[in-house]
């Protein structure tokens, strides 16, 4: 094998002619696949005397296993660009006839499929299809190296088992791993692992999902005690002293000349804790009586939190045997693979997981730009391996959720790829952002490219640090703090917490032409207007004096919604057509502000920067000023170059057409939350669904709605909003004006990628039941009182019961998952368990194939847990009878006649099938010494089957 690169930036020269036919050796290495019959081929790319963009095209023509292998072949003994220069046209070109799974067999009625015991947790029932029967599917071929094989999904369902099953998260896990990989300064690479600027509420979460030492529900304004971890360890490494307050640049103490009087900002010293740019310590704030903590919240000065891990890394590492490795050829094999082809069929496809798939394979393919990954690093090595494992759950796992939590999982194993190689620069951050801004608004472009608007674009540390820095720079120049607000109805509520912070009365002659402004609400009581915005500020323009500063319109672009079919244009285009004539004669201003921590991270909420972008007159005199301040804020903060900006960068240019097709995606649902499963009448009961926008906010008659939003257990609690899987933020005010007191404040639903199944099941029940509108009718009934929940319940279930399917086609659709959000809501709610267990055996006494995977075992859990059967001493043919006596007393069983033993035992079975091993062990055992059915029923047989594979996994 030739060796490795010294550098990854050495140069090979092309010096022969190249060839359109095939490379010498191509015959013998197609028939027997190895190192020496690679070295022929891979001479004639070495030495550029055949078609790199050739050779990556012929091998797509293969299997998917056989352009793997190969693939990973040539790439190991290319040198130099060479090797380069092969990922790169090899990422160009898709799998030409990709080996794509066959049609799944299904059963003639659409019932429960068939089993094969080494698959029990297995479901691959498409909502509204029917069922798999894995009986006929397990007669495939058992190739395991194609992901559309039988022994693929085996070999992957018991990986997915084996972490879901594991109390620790992969996170945790991987952490360790790495921490045995690292070299002297890469320790915080592998301590951010699983850190998250809006992490779960839920707690306990082990296996599949992420988790970090140091956590905060929402990093820019609940950081708390994570901060506190971050300054103590600085403390003891002498770099703060006691009374400093950790800050993100050292540019904050002239922003705090906004919201402090000047008696108390001189006081005020500033030091920055590395060099001259980057987190500062801000000292003389001990013994103050102001509220520190909000204000530098509120003028965006919270630190950045990879920039703190950076600064305490001690930069050393343990002695350790060096591995050789490859990242080159480990990252050809990965995008040729089997499994890497169905991502990409699933990305072009129609299901739920298509645009988070094509997410994926665009920040994978990205990992070949600029000088790829680290070549001979272990830690890249390493965190590529595990993109491989988390790649086979994301295709192969058949529940929505559990691939979202395995996506989520794999921006920090992308993360720590680009932190180890640190390809990006403050100018790929500049270019990229204003061919972003081009491609969005390309209404402007000309303007640009005629060098008649300049386009700047600036990374800041949160979407609230670039609001704060544009009211900085647009206020300084005025001397005055009065400020409009055009959109005060949709814009965050913080914006409204910043401006009531700012000072008054310093200027005799208060002014309002400084406009804060947002493009889309958070809070969407209402649906904004560009219509109106661009009318308000070229009417505020009229009183514009020659002299005057230019006008500024600040401009909130967190929330960014895709074309306007009507128009063709997004809401951002439809805003700087309108105003790009004033902006290039020098009249006004725009600055654009955004989170990254939003839908620009994918769902994910691995970063916490934003973006200001500032659009002013070329070369105007005014403006020169203003693009200046703007620098000078940015080369402070200094983000660039560090992990969270590679990252960043790396999200921006290869998927940013990706967040608007996740946020319409997941806009779908939240129309469909508001039109079926929570229709709301009056804004005291939520917002209307607002077209693009993927949020609603939900209350109910007599506030306090939150408690009943936390006993969702499968929709998970944040701090924050835009995450892939359908999430909740409670305490969120209402349109203003409105009550002060929290508990009728509002709980806004952020919908995610789920199916429309799911939705159903998750929000169904509560909405309906807070409402008042049993299944079926068409407006509420009135107050609920839901003290007592199982009466109300009932009352829906003999409601939907009496619902036919030819009278309501939407009920009809979803007439099981309705069920099941009942089922659910019973579950969290009604304090005595075993209260429940009857409505669960009417339940799973019949197929629940229309159900989605992950409510099933939800379900399934709760009915085959101790908790729910603590009443029942035993599970004899009496006691198996009643329980199905009172199943069809309080809730009917289609077609059943009069109560039978075979019936419970037959829902317990259909439970206990849809759970994994790990999941059924807990309660396993206490089961099986309650269960004493007579007879010999094959319903029993099964039970016990399934009771004793979980004791013995």
């Amino acid at each position: 094998m030739s060796d490795l690169p010294i550098t990854k930036r050495d140069v090979s020269v092309a010096s022969a002619p190249v060839s359109t036919s095939t490379p010498p050796g191509w015959q013998k290495f197609t028939e027997k696949p190895d190192s020496t019959t690679a070295s022929v081929v891979t001479k004639a790319l070495q030495d550029r005397t055949f078609s790199m963009q050739r050779m990556a095209g012929m091998l797509a023509q293969r299997s998917a296993s056989e352009r793997s292998t190969m693939s990973r072949l040539i790439v190991a003994q290319l040198r130099s660009n060479a090797a380069l220069d092969f990922l790169k046209a090899t990422a160009g070109v898709r799998l030409a006839k990709p080996k794509t799974q066959q049609q799944v067999p299904q059963t003639e009625d659409g019932g429960a499929p068939g089993r094969n015991e080494s698959l029990e947790a297995l479901d691959l029932a498409a909502p509204g299809k029917g069922a798999v029967d894995l009986v006929a599917l397990a007669k495939r071929v058992d190739d395991a190296d194609d992901a559309s094989s039988m022994a693929y999904l085996k070999r992957v369902l018991a990986d997915v088992n084996a972490i879901a099953g594991s109390k620790t998260p992969y996170s945790q896990l991987r952490r360790t791993a790495l921490d045995d990989v690292t070299v002297a300064g890469q320790a915080h690479i592998v301590d951010q692992v699983g850190f998250r600027t809006a992490s779960s509420k839920r707690a306990d979460q082990g296996g599949l999902s992420t988790q970090s030492d140091i956590e905060s529900s929402y990093w820019r304004t609940s950081f708390g005690e994570a901060l506190q971890e971050f300054a103590e360890k600085l403390q003891a490494d002498g770099k703060l002293k006691e009374g400093d307050i950790l800050v993100n640049s050292p540019r904050v103490l002239r922003k705090l000349e906004m919201v402090l009087e000047r008696e108390v900002r001189d006081k005020l010293t500033i030091h920055p804790l590395k060099g001259e740019t980057g987190i500062s310590a801000l000292r003389g704030a001990a013994g103050s009586s102001l509220n520190w903590k909000e204000i530098l919240e509120g003028i965006g000065a919270t630190p950045s939190a990879y920039q703190l891990y950076e600064l305490m890394d001690p930069g050393e590492a343990r002695p350790r045997p060096r591995v050789r490795v490859d990242a080159y050829a480990d990252l050809a094999q990965l995008i040729t693979s089997s499994a890497f082809s169905r991502l990409q069929d699933i990305a072009r496809g129609k299901g739920e997981l298509a645009p988070v798939c094509a997410m994926v394979e665009h920040l994978l393919l990205g990992l070949t730009d600029k000088f790829g990954p680290e070549r001979s690093d272990e830690l890249t090595a390493d965190a590529l391996r595990s993109l491989s494992r988390l790649l086979d759950i994301v295709v192969e796992e058949p529940n929505p959720s559990s691939a979202m939590r395995a996506v989520d999982l794999m921006m920090d194993e992308i993360a720590v790829v680009l932190a180890v190689a640190k390809n990006y620069k403050r100018t790929d951050y500049w270019k990229t952002m204003q061919d972003v801004l081009l491609k969005r608004a390309p209404s402007i472009a000309p303007y640009v490219n005629g060098k008649e608007i300049e386009l700047s674009s600036h990374l800041m540390t949160s979407g609230m640090d670039a609001l704060g820095t544009a009211l900085y720079i647009a206020l300084s120049s005025r001397g005055t703090a009065q400020v409009s607000r055009a959109t005060e109805k949709v814009d965050y509520f913080e914006t409204g917490m910043l401006l009531g912070k700012l000072k008054k009365g310093e200027t005799a002659k208060p002014r309002k032409d400084v406009v804060v402004a947002a493009l889309n609400p958070s809070t969407p009581f209402e649906p904004p207007s560009t219509k109106n915005l661009v009318e308000g500020v070229l009417e505020g323009l009229k009183a514009r004096k020659r002299d005057d500063p230019p006008f500024a319109l600040i401009l909130d672009t967190t929330v960014e919604d895709g074309l306007d079919p009507s128009t063709g244009r997004t809401r951002l285009d439809e805003v700087l057509n309108g105003l790009k004539g004033a902006i290039a004669d020098g009249s006004l201003e725009v600055f654009l502000c955004k989170s990254f921590q939003k839908y620009a991270s994918f769902g994910t909420g691995k970063v916490a920067a934003g973006d200001l972008t500032v659009l002013s007159k070329m070369d105007g005199y005014a403006s020169q000023r203003t693009q200046a301040e703007a620098r000078l804020q940015e080369l402070d903060l200094d983000l660039a170059r560090h992990d969270e900006g590679q990252l960043v960068i790396h999200m921006l240019k290869h998927g940013n057409q990706d967040e608007q097709a996740l946020m319409r995606a997941a806009a779908g649902n939240a129309e469909f939350v508001d039109k079926f499963c929570w229709p709301v009448t009056n804004t005291d009961l939520g917002s209307p669904y607002v077209d693009g926008i993927p949020l609603l906010l939900r209350s109910k008659p007599g506030g306090e709605i939150a408690a009943l939003f936390q006993n969702l257990a499968l929709v998970d609690w944040r701090g924050s909003f835009s995450f892939l899987r359908t999430s909740f933020v409670d305490l969120i005010p209402g349109p203003w004006g409105a009550t002060d007191q929290q508990g009728d404040w509002y709980t806004r639903i952020n919908t995610g990628h789920e199916s429309k199944q799911a939705m159903v099941e998750y929000f169904y029940a509560l909405g309906h039941l807070t409402t008042g509108m049993p299944p079926g009718a068409k407006k509420p009934t009135g107050q609920v009182d839901l003290s007592r929940p199982m009466k109300v319940v009932k009352e829906h279930w003999d409601a939907l019961d009496g619902v036919n399917d030819a009278d309501d086609a939407d009920i009809a659709r979803y007439r099981d998952s309705i069920m099941a959000s009942y089922c659910a809501f019973a579950c969290q709610n009604v304090l005595f368990k075993p209260d429940v267990t009857p409505m669960l055996i009417a339940f799973f006494a019949r197929p629940t194939t229309g159900v989605s995977i992950e409510t099933r075992r939800y379900l399934a859990g709760e009915l085959l847990s101790r908790t729910n059967l603590t009443a029942v001493q035993v599970l004899d043919d009496r006691t198996l009878t009643g329980l199905c006596g009172q199943a069809m007393a309080d809730f009917r069983i289609p077609g059943l006649d009069k109560p039978d033993a075979t019936v419970t035992l037959a829902a317990l079975c259909r439970a206990a099938e849809v759970l994994p091993d790990w999941s059924m062990k807990p309660f396993a055992q206490a089961l099986k010494d309650k269960l004493k059915p007579g007879g010999d029923s094959k319903e029993a047989r099964r039970l016990l089957e399934l009771i004793e594979g979980a004791l013995k996994a």
